[in-house]
């Protein structure tokens, strides 16, 4: 006599096993998150951490706008997005990129640099690796899907912008690997270069994708904003925009944040791109079984 397999049971092994990858994916994505977030800040010194708030009343010498901005950095393209990962991290498609975006440029110019800091942002890169690979929503996190139809108005605002911003970026690069003195191997002029494409990148991402625009525009917005008043108040620091440079870039971001959300939450947008989600293929899959 012939033993039949249960195709039932073979069905529910595969469901299982399917169950526990997506636990131990979730959990090491989880660790590799709450990592990096330890890691930067058990590792950075405080007077660096608070030198975004200090840094307005207190006299840095001529580090003022570099550490000034490496601190509005630190906590707008590091830390908050950690802390936002661990919430219905699926979603955040574009929040997981800006620890990558940050750290693995950092690191590579810290080791040509020669400068003490790589040790600790080649592991801060690992970990952001390691959190973009594991991520719940797969491969979709460097799938490009775009918006139907890219608002005229942010389109135009991130051009006027990127030009200079790049602009800027070559030049404290150039600075970066130039002779080396105090700013390169804090990698200073590296860090202000990155803040600028950050905002290049993000800036981006937030006008033509259509998941996780929100935190795209605000983290974009947010590092413009602060760099440009920072210039504003410091305008003979070193990295410094000037006065007038400084504050186009402050108006510039609140511009372009109020675009983005004017554009996104216009009446009769799809429900899911209003909320920087996409419906999973889960629920997709199980709206059609009961269909």
């Amino acid at each position: 006599m012939t033993a039949t397999r249960d195709p039932s049971a073979t069905s529910d092994a595969r469901i299982d096993a399917r169950s526990t990858v997506g636990r131990l994916r979730t959990a090491g994505f989880a660790l590799a998150v709450l990592g990096l977030l330890a890691l930067n800040l058990a590792t950075t010194p405080p007077a660096v951490l608070t030198a975004a708030a200090t840094g307005w009343v207190q006299d840095l010498g001529s580090h003022q706008v570099h550490d000034m901005t490496v601190a509005a950095g630190l906590w707008i393209a590091l830390v908050v997005p950690l802390v936002l990962l661990l919430y219905r991290p699926r979603e955040r498609v574009n929040t997981v990129l800006a620890p990558l975006s940050i750290a693995v440029p950092t690191a590579v110019l810290a080791f040509l640099a020669g400068s003490f800091l790589f040790p600790g942002f080649a592991v801060a890169s690992g970990l952001a690796l390691a959190a973009v690979v594991l991520h719940p929503a797969g491969r979709s996190v460097v799938q490009f899907d775009r918006v139907a139809s890219a608002d005229r108005r942010a389109a135009a605002l991130l051009t006027v912008a990127a030009v200079p911003l790049v602009a800027y970026a070559g030049l404290e690069l150039a600075r970066q690997l130039g002779p080396v003195d105090d700013h390169v191997l804090f990698v200073h002029y590296g860090a202000m270069a990155n803040a600028a494409l950050f905002v290049v990148l993000m800036g981006g991402l937030a006008v033509v994708r259509r998941r996780d625009w929100r935190f795209a525009a605000w983290s974009a917005g947010l590092i413009a904003a602060f760099l440009g008043l920072a210039s504003v108040a410091y305008p003979a620091s070193d990295s410094s925009l000037g006065t007038v440079g400084g504050a186009l870039l402050a108006l510039w971001a609140v511009a372009f944040v109020a675009a983005v959300e004017s554009a996104r939450r216009t009446p009769g947008e799809d429900p899911a791109a209003d909320e920087g989600t996409e419906p999973s293929a889960e629920s997709v899959r199980d709206g059609a079984t009961r269909s």
